[in-house]
């Protein structure tokens, strides 16, 4: 592709030769003719001129001597350039013959479905859905247009999945949340989840994620969240638009997070806890109770950054505190 094409594609500003071709997107260390590599300041200029690459990326006041594709944000033009250069998998419309699909369930246009993979009764797979080997898809289940559905996937009687969500490998969506209640004696009964898991368009689930079906109603992923690898939702929860939650977080019950909440990764959730809109919470954080306001929090119990930083200092002047109270309860030395 031409750096004109891209650009226009991109619907962005570039100098340098319009005719230059991209060939591919690279780091600045694996770059070579054809690359499209980016800057995100000035800063890394000079090492991007020596790398070898044919164009760049770069923000409006960053100059340099080859072709290049101004932007205000580089690191997000040039995931879009990804996209554009390296493009996914296309649908075919192709159903391998070792696939299963009942005879009640509706697939639409264009939808692949791989080997060993089953498609419940009752449920309706959009169009140009990319369904991979070994995925299980049971009853009444609901998958929109342009989704993706990794090998190995389980998705449970029921839930529904909006358009363009990818769920990774090993994912299980709309398995029982934990909920037992003892008996008299001790025993552990299980309280039976008759709800289902309902995500929204453009979620990513990644790989050996969990959510849980609710215990009666529904559980709830919004639109455009993102979740990363090994991440657990409870039943019941309720993820607001936009949010992302790194890696092996867990989310107990009936967890209500707002939109555009980042979540760093080993993050514990105590159960029915309420986290407002625009919350950053940093990783290894326990959230025991609720969050309403918007800001960092850090630390466990997760507290404001200003607290925690009063804390951390606290906690390092530990030792020579001790010692200081220590010699205190001697009382003044005898000489």
């Amino acid at each position: 592709m031409k750096l004109c094409e891209l650009a226009s594609a991109l619907g962005k500003q570039f100098v340098g030769n319009p005719e230059t071709e991209i060939t591919c997107c690279s780091s600045p260390q694996s770059a070579k003719s054809g690359s499209l590599i980016f800057v995100e300041n000035s800063k890394y200029a000079a090492d991007a001129q020596k790398s070898g690459a044919s164009a760049a990326i770069v923000p409006p006041d960053v100059e340099i001597d080859f072709p290049a594709i101004k932007s205000e944000r580089p690191s997000v033009t040039f995931a879009q350039a990804v996209s554009i250069l390296h493009p996914q998998k296309k649908t075919s419309g192709g159903r391998d013959s070792r696939a299963f699909v009942d005879p009640s369930a509706k697939v639409g246009e264009g939808t692949d479905i791989g080997p060993f993979s089953t498609v419940g009764a009752n449920s309706r797979i959009g169009k140009n859905v990319l369904i991979h080997s070994n995925a299980a898809i049971g009853e009444n289940v609901t998958v929109g247009d342009d989704c993706v559905i990794y090998p190995n996937v389980t998705i449970y009687d029921g839930s529904i999945l909006g358009a363009r969500t990818v769920i990774h490998a090993g994912c299980a969506i709309g398995a029982d949340g934990f909920k037992f209640m003892p008996d008299k004696s001790g025993r552990q009964i299980k309280f039976q989840h008759i709800g289902i898991v309902r995500i929204g368009d453009d979620v990513e689930i990644g790989a050996n994620s969990c959510v849980d079906r609710a215990v009666l109603d529904e559980t709830i992923i919004g639109n455009g969240v993102k979740l990363d690898n090994l991440v657990q939702v409870g039943h019941n929860c309720e993820i607001g638009d936009n949010t992302v939650v790194a890696g092996c977080t867990g989310i107990a019950g009936s967890v209500k997070i707002g939109k555009n909440v980042i979540i760093g990764g080993q993050v514990g959730f105590k159960d029915h806890v309420t986290i407002a809109d625009g919350v950053v919470i940093a990783a290894k954080s326990g959230v025991i109770g609720d969050l309403g306001t918007r800001g960092i929090y850090c630390g466990m119990p997760a507290v404001p950054l200003g607290e925690w930083r009063k804390q951390s200092a606290a906690i390092s002047r530990g030792p020579e505190t001790l010692k200081r109270v220590a010699r205190l309860e001697k009382g003044p030395r005898a000489d």
